[in-house]
């Protein structure tokens, strides 16, 4: 976020909510010890596909080619490389 040049209040504000984060497993009457997570952020969180976008963007930059392209959506990418056949090199 901030290569991105995102600013400080909004990088420290998501660092925090990826910080010290732990759950719970249940099943039928068991619920478990808390867990530490240390990836991801919480499921559900509206701010997740945004702060993901933000995290993902360099992928999309990786082609620098003009046949070359990429093709992000929500938590896809995909990369093309177009070519006149499979020997090309340019």
């Amino acid at each position: 976020m901030r290569k991105r040049r995102v600013p400080t209040i909004y990088t420290d504000f998501v660092q925090s909510l990826l910080k010290d984060r732990q759950t719970r497993l249940k099943f039928d009457d068991y619920i478990s010890d808390p867990i530490p997570v240390n990836n991801g952020i919480g499921q559900g969180d509206p701010l997740s596909m945004l702060i993901y976008l933000i995290y993902n963007a360099d992928l999309l930059q990786i082609p620098n080619k003009e046949e070359e392209e990429a093709i992000g959506y929500v938590d896809d990418a995909c990369f093309i490389a177009f070519g006149k056949d499979f020997e090309s090199t340019t």
